[in-house]
């Protein structure tokens, strides 16, 4: 081989390493390329599995709220399951056991209130009664409660002012008595008690107040 047929075989060998560098450097350019999508997707994929994430999150929190742990009303225990109940079969028929020392009214011995029913005339002839001594009677007592009935007890504080230096005092209001109107101790825990101790909602707790109490509460945080 003469040194121009060797110096044509090297240019062309040259030109085809040329060449395969080239399609080379586009197969990384294209796995380049490739790798950035797949990068993204990855990406966008982590992004929605977070979010579904919160949702998932989201919805167990709603399903194991009911009227027992919220303020959400009775109706919505309808996701929850129903406890199953522990109790063992037993032999003993239901209602009170013999021994069993049961709880019921009993009369009291300084009742707050005597109506006296008197007899006026015979039950069989309608003959007149009035003057004739009783033999003796009957009692029967009810126990009830008293409609409840807002009480509300203003304070006046006076004042006064010094003769020799010329300055106001004015008498110091009870602890506890901060604004113009405001309800008191009683009417707050017996709020706070429905809410906290018997979880009832806020709007129920609202008309329970309203409707026994007369007291027109909003469903705010403060009651006072």
């Amino acid at each position: 081989m003469t040194i121009e047929e060797e110096l044509v075989y090297l240019r062309e060998e040259n030109k085809v390493l040329r060449d395969q560098l080239v399609q080379r450097d586009e197969l990384i350019k294209q796995e380049q390329a490739l790798l950035a999508e797949q990068n993204v997707l990855i990406q966008h994929h982590g992004e929605q599995m977070s979010s579904l994430s919160e949702q998932m999150k989201a919805l167990q929190d709603l399903i194991s709220k009911d009227s027992h742990n919220s303020h959400l009303p009775p109706s919505s225990d309808r996701f929850g399951r129903k406890p199953k109940s522990l109790r063992q079969k037993s032999e003993k028929q239901s209602g009170g056991q013999p021994g069993h020392q049961g709880a019921s009214l009993q009369f009291s011995s300084m009742p707050d209130e005597i109506i006296q029913l008197q007899v006026g005339q015979c039950e069989a002839y309608q003959h007149d009664l009035q003057a004739i001594t009783a033999r003796g009677g009957e009692r029967r007592q009810v126990v009830d409660v008293q409609s409840p009935r807002l009480v509300v007890r203003e304070y006046l504080a006076e004042q006064k002012q010094c003769p020799h230096c010329q300055q106001i005092t004015m008498a110091a209001f009870p602890a506890g008595v901060q604004a113009p109107v405001q309800y008191g101790p009683h009417i707050g825990a017996t709020a706070v008690y429905l809410v906290e101790q018997q979880l009832l909602p806020l709007a129920r707790n609202c008309e329970v107040m309203r409707d026994l109490l007369g007291v027109q509460m909003s469903e705010g945080p403060s009651v006072t």
